[in-house]
């Protein structure tokens, strides 16, 4: 196990649940420990998260973060118990907000897309993250105008509204078909 020696002979040991160094197991496996995600692992946190945020499953999005996310935006401080009361909040006054998976200047971010009152998709919000050891530690919406028009994002639509279906509908009991911008 590595361990960091501490006074009074004390020492802080890195370890899994298990009790087994990480450094040593990454180092069997042919693998070096980083702080930082890869933009890989990133990006696949990113979609479990949209995936998640789409299907309204509040115990996956809390899979994916760590006790202590930080969640800037959000007035009622960090934490996942913040973030959990945020996203159940803008479920319920925003029953048709979706996400969708988008990036800003190379880095995996998501859009957050409301129906406006003619079912055309609007930009609503930017969700930036960052994550350590493969849980998210950060879920910010900037409020940057110009970082949510530089996004690069596709509107929702096609395969992904199918598989998200309609929240509104579902809360309500009726359909809300959202049309393209002309």
């Amino acid at each position: 196990m590595s361990a960091t020696p501490m006074e009074d002979g004390l020492r802080v040991v890195d370890a899994d649940d298990d009790g087994r160094d990480r450094e040593a197991l990454a180092a069997a496996d042919g693998h070096h420990h980083e702080d930082h995600p890869s933009d890989g692992d990133l990006e696949a946190l990113r979609d479990e998260f949209v995936e998640a945020f789409n299907a309204r499953d509040l115990d996956a999005v809390m899979a994916l973060v760590t006790a202590d996310v930080e969640v800037p935006d959000i007035r009622s401080g960090d934490g996942a118990q913040a973030l959990s009361e945020e996203l159940e909040a803008i479920w319920e006054r925003s029953p048709g907000a979706i996400l969708t998976r988008a990036f800003l200047e190379g880095c995996p971010c998501a859009i957050g897309w409301l129906p406006d009152e003619d079912g055309c998709w609007t930009r609503a919000a930017l969700v930036c993250f960052d994550a350590e050891r493969g849980a998210l530690t950060l879920v910010a919406l900037p409020d940057d105008a110009d970082s949510l028009d530089r996004a690069e994002a596709e509107e929702p639509s096609g395969e992904e509204l199918d598989e998200w279906s309609d929240w509104s509908e579902w809360d309500r009991g009726e359909e809300t078909i959202a049309r393209e911008r002309r």
